[in-house]
């Protein structure tokens, strides 16, 4: 259960970075909306995809414990990412 805590706690914390970023970035024209809503959308992707490829390799290890904490922290960041994509993108 700690590692849970740990990964997901630092997994939010680098979501949180680049969500500040993309809005940052984004500007304020007309397309910002959209921009952020593809750039988040793409961006939220591959860091779950990420996550998913960490996960493989903890069960091919034999780590199932930190697999399934890796397992985990993907689906708490698709919950947590794709909402503040959509937040962000109401902004």
């Amino acid at each position: 259960m700690k590692e849970v805590k740990k990964i997901s706690a630092v997994n939010l914390i680098i979501l949180l970075i680049y969500a500040i970023i993309i809005r940052s970035v984004s500007g304020g024209g007309s397309d910002a909306t959209m921009v952020v809503l593809a750039l988040s959308a793409v961006v939220i992707s591959l860091h779950v995809f990420i996550n998913l490829v960490v996960m493989v390799v903890y069960y091919a290890k034999k780590n199932n414990s930190m697999g399934k904490a890796w397992l985990l922290s993907a689906g708490i960041l698709l919950l947590v990412g794709f909402s503040t994509c959509l937040g962000n993108a109401m902004l």
